[in-house]
């Protein structure tokens, strides 16, 4: 691999990294701006949705386990979106902020009844973008991970 192939590899791990770090701020902003009505919008979703369309395995989690304690979910949600937010734009723990985008967009993806090889799963799509990030350790490419890396080479966040 030359020079150049190794600068379009990192620069379009870059890219893939940023974008998934936008469309995390996005949702993550959207939720923190009705942060009081958070647990009503998601339990809304929840009970419109995901009890409707969501395969047997997840209806039971969802009516089981979310629906009596909606308010934790709510804050885990968005924590976790915010958490891959920053992680993804400022290159930082890359690894780990990419796991939970892929556990965040699984649990979405399945409360909405599809599958990752559903055409119109834009979390299937998101997930396949968090699994490059993830292998290509892609906080490594123009992040904060690569001063990491350089500092504590053995480290598996970077």
């Amino acid at each position: 691999m030359t020079q150049d192939d190794s600068r379009s590899y990192r620069g379009l791990l870059a890219a893939l990294r940023l974008y998934l770090g936008v469309i995390f701020a996005i949702a993550a902003y959207g939720k923190l701006a009705h942060l009081a009505a958070l647990p009503d919008m998601i339990g809304g979703f929840v009970n419109n949705v995901g009890l409707v369309r969501a395969p047997e395995f997840f209806k039971e989690f969802l009516s089981g386990v979310v629906v009596p304690h909606l308010k934790a979910f709510a804050m885990l949600t968005v924590a976790g979106e915010t958490f891959v937010a920053l992680s993804m734009l400022t290159g930082t723990v890359v690894r780990l902020g990419g796991v939970v985008a892929l556990f965040l967009l699984t649990n979405y993806m399945l409360t909405k009844g599809m599958w990752w090889w559903d055409p119109a799963s834009n979390d299937g799509a998101q997930s396949v973008i968090a699994a490059v990030v993830v292998i290509g350790a892609a906080g490594r490419a123009f992040g904060i991970d690569a001063y990491l890396a350089a500092r504590w080479p053995n480290g598996w966040f970077w």
